[in-house]
């Protein structure tokens, strides 16, 4: 009789949106499942920890160091806060959704039981992602730099009356000036995001692209452009009496006003994120269970 197959041992760094109604189920569903595998070790993040009254709790950072997969328990926003905190480690991150939209997630807070027998089996499907980088010049010479967005950068009007007028350069050529709300540099994985509602195509999130969308543009013309990821893009204001700054956000976090003489340098990053799913996920079946696509009647 064959010897039973011996698991290796898999660290989880567990990280949970304890503002998410069901929460704490899905702590203690990983902490059951957990117990009667003895490949499998925990280790949670400090607010995930003080959820279930455990001390001992690490930093995003240092349980991205210390895990072999990194669960994260919350909605999309919750998965990019996390990629955020711990770029540009290449720990895989796996997303159990508790939100409502869910593209990033791996699975639903009600499919976890389907999803941990792979992960003690290192049996995950690994989808590397695309990010941008961004080195925001700023008219005091000062150079920042913004090491990753997963989703978008998104460059906005300031006021509800005015529209800004934005420049586009792509290599050594110009784009255009778009007179217009704002515009969304969008990633592969982004295309699902502010990016289609605003009237972006959706990408493949393999594809080597960027999408740059305008948000209400003044020129009917103005379309969502798909470009490739070879050259740098260059974003800056054009200057308007009496027109305040843009302001500028990566992944939906505050990145302050791009104000005339400055700009923004975008290009992807060196490395990727990795994100972690059951074998054999479809990512086109997500979008027709996401955008409720029903196909033609029959």
């Amino acid at each position: 009789m064959a010897a039973p197959k011996t698991l290796k041992p898999v660290t989880i760094g567990v990280i949970v949106n304890g503002s998410k109604p069901g929460a704490r189920d899905v702590l203690y569903q990983l902490i059951e499942f957990s117990q009667g595998h003895a490949n499998l070790r925990l280790i949670f993040e400090k607010r995930t920890a003080a959820l279930i009254r455990r001390g001992g709790g690490l930093s995003e950072v240092e349980l991205a160091k210390k895990s072999d997969l990194l669960l994260v328990a919350g909605g999309d926003g919750s998965l990019i806060d996390v990629v955020d905190s711990v770029f540009p480690s290449q720990v895989p991150i796996l997303g159990v959704n508790i939100g409502s939209l869910g593209f990033l997630t791996a699975v639903s807070e009600t499919e976890v039981d389907k999803i941990l027998p792979h992960v003690a089996a290192r049996d995950l499907l690994l989808s590397p992602r695309l990010v941008l980088e961004t080195i925001f010049h700023h008219a005091n010479g000062k150079n920042e730099r913004i090491a990753c967005a997963l989703n978008d950068i998104v460059v906005a009007r300031a006021t509800a009356s005015r529209l800004a007028r934005i420049r586009v350069e792509i290599g050594d050529y110009l784009v255009t000036e778009y007179v217009c709300d704002g515009l969304i540099v969008s990633t592969p994985t982004g295309s699902t995001a502010y990016s289609l509602a605003a009237g972006g195509p959706i990408l493949s999130p393999d594809a080597d692209s960027i999408v740059l969308t305008p948000i209400c543009p003044h020129t009917l013309t103005n379309r969502a452009l798909v470009v490739g990821t070879d050259q740098v893009i260059r974003i800056r204001v054009v200057r308007q009496s009496g027109v305040p700054a843009p302001a500028v956000q990566f992944d939906g976090r505050a990145g302050g006003n791009l104000r005339t003489h400055e700009w923004l340098e975008i290009k992807p990053a060196k490395a990727k994120v990795q994100l972690a799913y059951l074998p054999h996920s479809d990512f086109y079946r997500v979008l027709r269970q996401k955008l409720k696509w029903s196909g033609a009647s029959v």
